[in-house]
């Protein structure tokens, strides 16, 4: 007799450098794996999912329904970022979902869903969820509040004879539903809040020693959150597409595709992603390039380590960060054009507005104090910028100084 067949939703998780922590933390990393578990456990069962396998940091789990799989996934990627993991310091986890029919021979179970929840695990990073095309299907929608679904595209699995259609389950900080389900009935639930949470930073440098040592320094401070690296522009894009950090630190020389490039693209797809240039030189034509291309902040390499995370969190909450040097080269250049009037006047609001800029205020901050939208704030900085042909606010704020505009 042929063994029953099953149609189930598999969730595998595992810790993103288990082996490295457990070298560099020894009983601590064990205690730590210990409390893993038990999160992977109790989320899971809590939605009826049933823990059916553990091997070292890894933990397999079965779901009748995908709905539930993924609320399951969701809950336990923001468990484990809840918690503080002591020495050990962040803890991520990867995680795959992956639906379909399986055999089950006692407690264990075969088929191709397995294999392919494997194969998704591989391809993912630390803090991320991956789910097979399957498991989207069967879902319909919905998904949790507060995430957002990425199309990866079609990935070519080891030992997967077909091409797998992947789609990345986003975990934001900058994606929470206001008041919202507990499911969404869409496929993206982008409400911006103002809860609090890490700032999710991508890293895009040629330079691997350059990149472990943001990584090393972020990573030490609790509302920092990095979420990837990228050695080119083209890696850097499709890691945001993937990924949808809050902020990029983006080196402007790389091979492949350049920074100036991958800003544009970047802010062209996601325009709520924002984007810090670095660069080991100053050039006006650079410098012109990064903020007009849509970078909010711009440093150079040797800036000191406080520095980079003044100019992470500015970005993060809607202002410009710029170096000393690169904002005396934007007033001398403002200087020189003092006396130019714009070629389209500003309206008596977009003046209010320009006196805001000039305080250094957020949008957030600009609609709190002239009672409009943030959305309108942001509108109004656009169009000044446009009429005054500027490339960035600090540049805007510059303006209102030198023409005694404040």
């Amino acid at each position: 007799m042929a063994p029953p067949e099953k149609h189930l939703t598999f969730l595998f998780a595992d810790v993103e450098g288990s082996t490295r922590m457990a070298e560099q933390h020894g009983a601590a990393a064990g205690a730590a794996l210990a409390r893993y578990h038990e999160l992977v456990a109790s989320t899971c069962e809590a939605r009826g999912g049933r823990i059916f396998e553990r091997i070292g940091d890894g933990a397999y789990a079965c779901f009748t329904d995908a709905i539930s799989a993924v609320l399951a996934a969701d809950e336990l990627q923001q468990n484990v970022a809840a918690q503080d993991w002591g020495d050990i310091g962040r803890l991520r986890i990867r995680i795959a979902l992956s639906s379909g029919e399986v055999e089950q021979r006692g407690d264990r179970y075969y088929g191709p869903a397995l294999f392919r929840a494997a194969r998704l695990q591989d391809l993912a990073g630390g803090g991320e969820t991956l789910l097979a095309g399957s498991t989207v299907d069967e879902v319909d929608g919905s998904f949790p509040a507060g995430t957002t679904l990425r199309d990866l595209g079609e990935h070519r699995l080891r030992d997967v004879p077909s091409p797998e259609r992947v789609f990345a389950l986003v975990h934001t900080s900058r994606a929470r539903a206001e008041a919202a389900p507990e499911t969404a009935g869409g496929q993206g639930n982008e409400t911006v809040s103002d809860e609090d949470g890490p700032i999710r930073v991508l890293l895009v440098d040629d330079h691997a020693v350059v990149r472990r040592g943001l990584r090393g320094f972020l990573e030490l401070i609790k509302d920092f959150d990095v979420v990837g690296e990228a050695e080119n522009g083209r890696e850097g894009v499709a890691a945001a597409d993937r990924l949808a950090p809050d902020v990029v630190l983006m080196d402007l020389l790389m091979p492949e595709m350049g920074g100036l490039e991958a800003i544009a693209a970047i802010k062209a797809a996601h325009p709520e992603i924002e984007i810090v240039a670095v660069t080991s030189f100053i050039e006006e034509e650079k410098v012109t390039s990064a903020l007009e291309a849509g970078a909010s902040g711009y440093l150079l390499k040797d800036a000191e380590a406080e520095e980079v995370a003044q100019a992470i969190r500015a970005a993060y909450n809607g202002e410009v960060h710029l170096d000393p040097a690169v904002s005396r080269l934007l007033a001398q250049r403002l200087r020189q054009r003092k006396d130019a009037e714009p070629i389209e006047p500003l309206t008596g609001r977009e003046k209010e507005v320009l006196g805001q800029l000039a305080k250094g205020a957020s949008n957030k901050e600009i609609a709190y104090e002239l009672g409009i939208t943030e959305r309108t704030a942001r509108t109004h900085v656009s169009n000044i910028l446009g009429k005054l042909a500027l490339a960035s606010r600090t540049q805007a704020a510059l303006y209102a100084v030198e023409h005694k505009l404040v």
